[in-house]
């Protein structure tokens, strides 16, 4: 059955069904064993009742005694006089018997109690105050009681069932409704429509169900809006180079042209096929990364050598702005196990990205420093800064600040540094200033068993 509805209905009908019937067999058990007791508590008293009338009986009509008694009564019952006459009222099973009527002439009293599965009966005799003796036997039958509770008991489980399975639609209508709901937005969400949300508030297992799923749905929602913007970002920053290179690519068929201009256009269309080159490169950097099985090549070795050696190769580009570079470290050696050629573009990447955004004859200062938990690296320039806002965005892929749009550059240099970093298990924060420059600061926690020597 494929319908949760038609499930649940046939869960309750079986467990009412089976719990019922556990229940019947115990209550028919016990009730049987009641009505047995009560039937036959009820034989004897009617058996003394009816002696007793005829005992105190002296002239009056014994027939229409009996007959009055069956009226009001409507018990089944026998009466045989010693004469050997019968009275009979109702449908007896345990007639008296011939030695049954000698045993009362010869013992002058009979007590006899006889039962089983289906009838329950008592005879007993009696000497009348007209001179008569008689045998009386009341009769009654077991299974009319049990018929009239099993009856009974059938009733009660037919309103129960009908009342239950009312009920029980009601608080299942409670349970499937959500769930359509929750299919419902789950085919909009199918269908593209991330704006989709279900609303249910509560505590159980449903509520959690569907707050997983508006969870979900907000994180598609957002993928997407990365996703849409980055295509965005990515047709922009592929379109100003191409569009120069196609612009410049034209005018270099011009035969008219000199050789020094024609050398200036072919430097621009290298310029931006560079660009392009970097921008691909640094795209399926940044895509390898953030791939769910990337591994790191981790090894021990010295970070302050690495540092210096990411320095002298960035020095040259500092020099053409005529920009210092000053590394201030307590002259120890850090050993520190992480991925070394990932790391090195970590710092490539930042010191790079000070020399871009510092102005000519500028500082830029790189710090090691150690301290009882933590090994933090931290770059520091004097830039043109960004604000508070622009702090929030900077690890975002192409997020550039207005102002720094004329500055070389594709915005997926510090994405690259900051994925590099979270796979490490290390931290970074930067903190900058309007035209009062910027600083970053990668923080190593000590856990990374990192080893300090004095250099020499």
């Amino acid at each position: 059955m494929k319908s949760v509805y038609g499930r649940l209905i046939v869960s309750y009908f079986l467990s009412l069904i089976l719990s019922l019937c556990i229940c019947g067999a115990i209550v028919s058990q016990r009730n049987s064993e009641y009505i047995t007791n009560n039937v036959e508590h009820s034989t004897i008293s009617n058996t003394h009742y009816i002696s007793e009338l005829l005992r105190l009986n002296q002239n009056e009509d014994v027939k229409k005694l009996l007959d009055d008694y069956y009226k009001y009564s409507s018990i089944d019952f026998e009466v045989v006089d010693s004469n050997g006459k019968v009275y009979r009222y109702g449908n007896i099973v345990n007639t008296v018997n011939k030695n049954e009527i000698q045993s009362f002439k010869d013992n002058d009293a009979i007590n006899i109690t006889k039962s089983n599965k289906k009838v329950q009966s008592n005879t007993e005799s009696v000497h009348s105050n007209n001179g008569h003796d008689y045998i009386i036997t009341v009769e009654e039958k077991i299974g009319k009681q049990l018929n009239n509770f099993y009856s009974n008991a059938v009733i009660v489980i037919l309103c129960l069932m009908l009342s239950g399975g009312l009920i029980f639609l009601v608080f299942a209508d409670l349970i499937v409704k959500p769930i359509r709901r929750l299919t419902k937005a789950n085919n909009e969400l199918a269908k593209g429509n991330y704006n989709v949300r279900v609303n249910y508030y509560g505590n159980d297992q449903i509520a959690e169900l569907n707050q997983s799923f508006n969870r979900m749905a907000s994180v598609l929602d957002k993928q997407e809006k990365i996703r849409q913007q980055f295509i965005s970002d990515v047709s922009h920053e592929f379109q100003t180079p191409l569009t120069a290179i196609s612009g410049f690519a034209k005018i270099l068929k011009d035969e008219h042209l000199d050789e020094e201009q024609r050398k200036k256009y072919a430097d621009i269309i290298l310029f931006q096929s560079n660009r392009l080159s970097t921008l691909s490169k640094n795209m399926l950097q940044l895509t390898l990364l953030e791939g769910e099985n990337i591994e790191l090549n981790l090894n021990k070795y010295d970070l302050i050598a690495q540092i210096e050696r990411v320095i002298e190769t960035q020095r040259s580009i500092a020099n053409n702005k005529n920009i210092e570079i000053e590394f201030i470290n307590d002259e120890k050696e850090y050993f520190v196990e992480a991925d070394e050629s990932r790391l090195e573009q970590v710092w490539i990447n930042i010191i790079n990205n000070a020399i871009k955004y510092t102005e000519n004859n500028g500082v830029i200062t790189i710090t090691v420093k150690k301290s009882f938990s933590e090994l933090s690296v931290s770059v520091a320039d004097t830039g043109v800064g960004m604000s508070k806002e622009a702090t929030t965005h900077i690890f975002d892929r192409f997020y550039r600040e207005d102002k720094s749009r004329g500055i070389e550059g594709n915005g997926l240099g510090l994405s690259i540094v900051k994925r590099i970093i979270d796979l490490h298990g290390y931290t970074i924060d930067v903190s900058s200033i309007i035209d009062g420059g910027s600083v970053f600061t990668v923080h190593i926690p000590i856990t990374h068993n990192i080893l300090t020597r004095k250099k020499g």
